[in-house]
C-alpha cells in the first residue's frame, strides 16, 4: 500500500505519495502500480550517429589503430590517412562529417587544410589527440575551436567527445 504524507505550512500544501517498489504490476484500489523505471544504463550497442563518416589523420600506425578501435562500436564509417597531404587529397573528393587529428601534426599545414575545408563547410568538427595526459575537452569550452582528448584517454573519452562534436551540428 502507498504511504501518504500531507503538510500544510504557511499556506502551502505539500502532498507526497510513496509507492513501494513492486516486482510486477499489481492493482491498488482500481489503480495500477508498476515498478518504477530508474532509467537505463549506457549501451555500447547504441549507435545514434551510425553512418557518419570520420577521417582519422595520424602519422603513427599505433595511433591510427587505437583511435579506430576506440570508436569502432559507434557504427561510424572510418577512413585512416597518415599525413595532412593525404587528408587534403581525401577531402578534395569528399568531406567527412568529422576529422580526428593526431596532435603532433598540428601546425601550418593543418591550419591550411582547416581553412580550405571551412570555405566549403565552416562547422566541420575536429578533434585533436594531444600527446600527454588523460584530460579531454569539447570544442567551445575555454575558447577552443576543436575538441581535445589526451592520449591516455583515447579509449575512455574519445567516443563521448566525438559524439558531442558530431551532434552539435544536428
Amino acid at each position: 500500500m502507498p504511504t501518504v504524507d500531507c503538510a500544510n505550512r504557511a499556506g502551502r500544501v505539500s502532498l507526497t505519495i510513496e509507492f513501494p517498489r513492486t516486482q510486477s504490476a499489481e492493482v491498488l484500489e482500481g489503480l495500477t502500480a508498476v515498478e518504477m523505471d530508474t532509467g537505463f544504463g549506457a549501451s555500447t550497442s547504441s549507435r545514434p550517429l551510425a553512418g557518419s563518416h570520420v577521417l582519422v589523420i595520424a602519422s603513427r600506425r599505433e595511433m591510427r589503430v587505437r583511435i579506430s578501435d576506440a570508436i569502432r562500436h559507434m557504427g561510424l564509417a572510418v577512413d585512416l590517412v597518415a599525413s595532412i597531404d593525404e587528408a587534403g587529397d581525401f577531402c578534395r573528393d569528399s568531406l567527412p562529417h568529422a576529422i580526428i587529428v593526431e596532435g603532433i601534426l598540428r601546425g601550418e599545414r593543418l591550419n591550411a587544410l582547416r581553412a580550405d575545408i571551412a570555405a566549403e563547410m565552416s562547422d566541420l568538427p575536429f578533434v585533436e589527440i594531444i600527446e600527454e595526459g588523460a584530460s579531454f575537452a569539447m570544442s567551445g569550452f575555454d575558447g577552443s575551436e576543436m575538441g581535445r582528448v589526451g592520449r591516455e584517454a583515447i579509449e575512455s573519452a574519445l567516443p563521448s567527445v566525438l559524439m558531442f562534436e558530431l551532434s552539435r551540428g544536428l
